[in-house]
């Protein structure tokens, strides 16, 4: 199941850097020394979210229009370089890659091998 939710990059004012926020979620962000990075740590930052969603059984949140997003002027980032974009995340191939229960099996080998 492939899921998308709009995000806003922040340009820091004093780095190469990027915040990143998801208006759809109340609270928590994530960082990147740069874009590539940031949108590395955006998806990593949706499956963990999502992850916990999925594991506790709740409805996901419902993504807002990325139309309906606006970027903020605030004094530490610079608007102008700020920009949106979705960040989309396979939720299910996520779960396969984190979750790490172990399950027991019982095996039985020839008496040379024990």
């Amino acid at each position: 199941m492939f899921v998308t939710y709009p995000a806003i990059f922040y340009k820091d004012i004093d780095s190469k850097g990027y915040v990143v926020v998801f208006p759809d979620f109340e609270e928590g962000a994530t960082q990147g020394e740069d874009e590539n990075d940031a949108m590395c740590s955006a998806q990593d930052w949706l499956g963990c979210v999502l992850y916990d969603y999925f594991v506790e059984q709740k409805e996901f949140p419902k993504a807002s229009s990325i139309e309906e997003i606006s970027i903020v002027d605030e004094d530490y980032w610079n608007a102008n370089k700020s920009f949106k974009t979705l960040v989309g995340l396979d939720i299910v191939d996520y779960v396969k890659k984190v979750d790490k229960k172990t399950v027991r099996k019982t095996l039985t080998i020839p008496s040379y091998l024990n």
